[in-house]
C-alpha cells in the first residue's frame, strides 16, 4: 500500500490528527442518529440531513479504520461536508442558516489540522461559494428552495445544533492548539539536544586538532634535533624545507583548535601567522617586513592545507632566494573575492630574482599541484622591483 493509504503512528502529530478524526467522527455519529431519529419522530425535515450526515460520518470511520489513514477519510469528508453544506442551504430556515457556518467553520478548522493550509484554504472558499451562489439563485428566481415549517421543536432542534456544533468546535481548537504547543516542546527539546550533540563533537574535533597539532610539533622538533647531525648543506635545505611543509599543517591545526568555527578559516589571520612561523625559522640575520590584507573572511578546510603549502614555498623561495644578499625585505599579500566567489591572491617580494638553476623542482611542482587542485590559475611577473605571482582561485571556499 502506498504511502497515501499508510500511516505513520510512530510520529506523535499523525497519531494525534488520526486521533482527531476518530474521535469528532465517532462522537457526530452517535450525536447525529441519535437527533436524526429524534426528528424522524416528530417529523421535522432535519431528520434527513441529520441521518445523512450520520451516514458520512460512518463512512469516514470505515475508511479510517479500513485504511489506517486520517488523510483519506479527511477529504472524503471535506467532499462530503459540502454535499451537505448544499443540501443544507437548499432548505429555507426561519432561524437562518447561522447554524450552518459554524459547521462550516468547524469543519474548515478541521480540514486545516488534517489535511494542511491549501486544502483547508480550498475547503473553506469551495463551501462558502455554495453558500452564496444559492444565495443569489435564490434572490434572482433561478433557483426555488425548500420551505421548511416552523413547529415547536424547531427553537429545540436550532439550539441541539448550535450546542453540538460549539462543543465540535471547542474540540478542534484545545486538540490544535494543543498539538501546536506539543510540537513547540519537542522542537525545543530537539533543538536542546541538537545543539548539546554540536558542543560535544566541536569540542571533540578542538581536542583532535589539538592533538594532530602537538604531534606534527613533536614532529618537527625531532627532526630540528636531527639536523644538527646533518652536515651536507644540500641536504640540510631539503630537510629545512620538509620540516617548514610539516610545520604550516601544524599551524592549520594550530588554527582550528583556537577559532570558534570549525568549518571556516579567516584566511588573512592564517597568512599572518604562516609567514611570521618562517620569517622565524629563514630569516636569522634578516628583517622582513610583511603587508597582509584579504576580505576573504571563510575557507573551509579542504582548501586551507593546499594554500597553506603553497605560500610555504612562495615565502621559503623569498627569504632563501630573493633576499639571499640583503638585510631587509618586503613580502605584501592580497587576496579579494569578487561576487562570482572567485578569490584573486597576489603575491609579491621585493627581492632580487635569480634564474633557479633548474627548471623545475619540488616547491615549483607543489604549487602547480596545488594551484591546479584549487582550480586555479598562476601568472608569475619578475622585475627590478621583485617577483610577483597572481593567483587565481575558484573553489578556495
Amino acid at each position: 500500500m502506498n504511502k497515501f493509504f499508510s500511516s505513520n503512528k510512530e510520529n506523535p502529530i499523525h497519531q494525534a490528527k488520526f486521533d482527531v478524526t476518530r474521535n469528532m467522527f465517532t462522537f457526530l455519529t452517535i450525536v447525529l442518529t441519535a437527533l436524526g431519529l429524534i426528528n424522524l419522530i416528530q417529523a421535522d425535515i432535519n431528520m434527513y440531513p441529520l441521518l445523512a450526515g450520520a451516514g458520512i460520518c460512518l463512512v469516514v470511520l470505515f475508511l479510517l479504520f479500513q485504511f489506517k489513514n486520517y488523510k483519506l477519510a479527511g477529504f472524503v469528508a471535506m467532499m462530503m461536508a459540502a454535499v451537505m453544506t448544499f443540501y443544507n442551504m437548499m432548505v429555507t430556515s426561519n432561524f437562518g442558516h447561522f447554524v450552518d457556518f459554524f459547521w462550516i467553520i468547524c469543519m474548515a478548522i478541521f480540514v486545516f489540522f488534517i489535511l494542511g493550509k491549501t486544502w483547508g484554504i480550498i475547503n473553506l472558499f469551495f463551501n462558502i461559494a455554495i453558500v452564496f451562489l444559492i444565495l443569489h439563485f435564490d434572490r434572482t428566481g433561478e433557483l426555488n428552495r425548500v420551505d421548511k415549517p416552523f413547529t415547536d421543536f424547531s427553537e429545540i432542534n436550532f439550539a441541539i445544533n448550535i450546542a453540538l456544533s460549539g462543543i465540535v468546535f471547542s474540540y478542534l481548537v484545545i486538540k490544535v492548539l494543543g498539538t501546536l504547543r506539543f510540537t513547540e516542546i519537542n522542537y525545543v527539546e530537539a533543538n536542546m539536544e541538537l545543539s548539546k550533540s554540536n558542543e560535544e563533537k566541536t569540542v571533540m574535533l578542538k581536542e583532535i586538532h589539538h592533538r594532530v597539532k602537538n604531534n606534527l610539533q613533536v614532529i618537527t622538533s625531532m627532526l630540528r634535533l636531527q639536523l644538527h647531525d646533518i652536515e651536507d648543506e644540500t641536504t640540510k635545505h631539503h630537510f629545512t624545507d620538509s620540516i617548514n611543509r610539516v610545520s604550516a599543517m601544524a599551524t592549520i591545526h594550530e588554527k582550528m583548535y583556537a577559532t570558534e568555527s570549525l568549518t571556516e578559516i579567516d584566511l588573512e589571520s592564517y597568512l599572518d601567522a604562516l609567514v611570521s612561523d618562517l620569517i622565524s625559522s629563514y630569516a636569522v640575520n634578516l628583517k622582513v617586513e610583511t603587508s597582509i590584507h584579504s576580505n576573504v573572511k571563510r575557507i573551509e578546510p579542504k582548501s586551507i592545507v593546499p594554500i597553506a603549502l603553497i605560500f610555504n614555498e612562495l615565502v621559503s623561495n623569498s627569504i632563501e632566494h630573493g633576499f639571499s644578499d640583503r638585510v631587509t625585505g618586503k613580502i605584501e599579500i592580497q587576496a579579494q573575492q569578487d561576487e562570482h566567489g572567485a578569490t584573486t591572491v597576489i603575491y609579491r617580494d621585493n627581492g632580487e630574482w635569480k634564474a633557479p638553476k633548474r627548471e623545475t623542482s619540488l616547491g615549483v611542482e607543489l604549487v602547480q599541484s596545488f594551484t591546479e587542485q584549487l582550480d586555479g590559475t598562476c601568472e608569475q611577473k619578475h622585475s627590478q622591483a621583485g617577483t610577483e605571482y597572481i593567483f587565481v582561485f575558484n573553489k578556495l571556499l
